[in-house]
């Protein structure tokens, strides 16, 4: 296979991916929205509230919402970072201090994926509901330990990827170190100068 079909297939296996995470949490947004929108509605003109609106939003709407999104920002680059002090450090040194806190970083997250695991079973064993409503709650108990097993992924793999290629180690590096999916070449200085 040549590095254009490469490029081009792992570009449309990260596009998938990018989907498969993002769609979810728009369309959860969406039907949130309406439902909320409706209730209000309901309420003020009617003075017949949707029931358990507030029980669905706290329990199913916004924990789907927040952990996708979570991993939708991880898997984009898109977390705060405040690296002032890291801009300073030697290119080298920047490699192994992002390694180093994205694997600290996966290792926390694998303990909350632990955690979040074992509340989830307890939650299912009790068929927990929301709140004081006959809506389950348990289900949604195993989200977290999903989200943050996937983002225990994420970070490792971009701990391998600085260790090994330093990627995402600033804008500018980012940017010099780009790929251009059509011909497969990374274009840098000595590339562009040619």
């Amino acid at each position: 296979m040549s590095e254009q079909g490469a490029g081009t297939d792992t570009a449309r296996r990260s596009s998938a991916v990018d989907l498969l995470i993002e769609v979810p949490a728009v369309i959860v947004t969406m039907v949130m929205m309406v439902q909320i929108t409706a209730n209000a509605l309901m309420r003020t003109l009617f003075r017949e509230p949707l029931p358990y609106t507030l029980e669905i939003t706290q329990y199913w709407y916004m924990p789907v919402v927040a952990f996708l999104g979570f991993m939708a920002a991880q898997r984009r680059g898109q977390h705060i970072a405040a690296d002032l002090i890291f801009q300073a450090l030697p290119r080298g040194t920047k490699r192994a201090v992002l390694a180093a806190l994205y694997l600290l970083a996966a290792v926390a997250l694998a303990g909350m994926a632990y955690y979040g695991w074992h509340e989830a079973i307890k939650a299912w064993e009790i068929r927990k509901h929301a709140g004081i409503s006959p809506l389950p709650a348990w289900p949604l108990y195993f989200l977290p330990s999903l989200a943050f097993g996937v983002m225990t992924v994420q970070f490792v793999a971009a701990a391998i990827g600085f260790i090994r290629h330093g990627v995402g180690l600033s804008i500018e590096e980012a940017e010099l170190q780009s790929v251009d999916l059509e011909d497969g070449v990374p274009h840098t200085p000595q590339h562009e100068e040619r």
